[in-house]
């Protein structure tokens, strides 16, 4: 591969500044490992604030860009909160490196990451990579010979720049947060393109865990993980599954969830669906509350 150049971006949310600079140290220490190894020339890392107030300072961007010689700093204030799919979007509209890597800003990258990624996107069939998280893997299937998987997460994944102009970004006029990537993944499926999971190239992603070992998510991840997950079953064609999750969380949902199948009840009589696709499922699956086959899963 020759040297290639990298737009690596973050959707910030009222983050500490502290989590932050330590991702930001774990992307200028992989950085500089791609470069040592002649695989990168440059990287731009932009991040976009969709916070209601700016959580950096004029003065502490400079210093980080004072701080980390590796990596060319742009700091976009949105001024409203833009969710992750439009956010992504926003920040990738006019990139123009050969590559472009979404991450979640609570995401600390192992040393050889980048390399590990970019290693991998060496075909022309290959639209993406993913990396993998720890402590909490997302356990998807894969090929472990040809390590291709079926759908990625962009907590940490990387693609061709022209792969993202190609399917016009992420779909933000239906997911505002979660399965913007596992609609993004079944797109580029649809083009053609094979996504691989790599193992080796390994991150750190904060999450937390009740005593039983379940994972513990916020009012508005529990919200917006049900509309997203109704919205996945309409968007792929499959309606028996939008009536069972509207029934499910109408009849034993929490808040959230009832008002999620609220939410989507009017926009389906406002007519702000989507036009379904993949009516023959050539790559959308559903399996369960999965949308492919797992290695093991969490306790619930």
């Amino acid at each position: 591969m020759n040297k290639a150049t990298l737009q690596i971006q973050s959707v910030i949310y009222k983050n500490k500044k502290e989590s932050l600079l330590k991702a930001m140290e774990g992307i200028d220490r992989a950085v500089s490992v791609c470069k040592k190894r002649g695989i990168l020339l440059e990287a731009d890392l932009y991040y976009g604030d969709a916070s209601p107030e700016a959580i950096l300072t004029k003065e502490e961007i400079e210093q980080i860009r004072k701080s980390f010689s590796n990596l060319v700093f742009h700091y976009d204030i949105f001024g409203f909160n833009s969710g992750t799919a439009r956010g992504h979007n926003r920040l990738g509209k006019d990139c123009h490196t050969d590559f472009m890597m979404i991450m979640n800003p609570d995401v600390i990258l192992e040393s050889t990451c980048l390399w590990e990624l970019l290693s991998k996107l060496n075909g022309s069939d290959i639209g993406l990579v993913e990396a993998r998280q720890t402590p909490l893997e997302l356990a998807k299937v894969y090929d472990m010979d040809t390590l291709e998987t079926e759908w990625a997460s962009t907590a940490c994944a990387m693609f061709r720049t022209e792969i993202f102009h190609k399917l016009n970004g992420f779909d933000y006029e239906t997911f505002f947060m979660y399965c913007d990537d596992l609609d993004f993944s079944w797109r580029l499926r649809l083009e053609g393109y094979k996504i691989l999971y790599n193992p080796n190239a390994v991150v750190y992603h904060a999450k937390s865990l009740s005593n039983e070992g379940a994972w513990k998510p916020t009012s508005a991840e529990i919200y917006y993980s049900a509309e997203a997950a109704i919205l996945m079953a309409h968007k792929y064609s499959n309606p028996k599954r939008v009536e069972k999750l509207l029934k499910q969380f109408d009849r034993i949902g929490g808040e959230d969830e009832k008002r999620a199948a609220n939410e989507y009840r009017k926009r389906r009589e406002n007519g702000k669906l989507p036009v379904p696709i993949d009516e023959e499922h050539k790559v959308s699956k559903f399996i369960g509350d999965n949308y492919s086959l797992m290695r093991f899963s969490y306790h619930k």
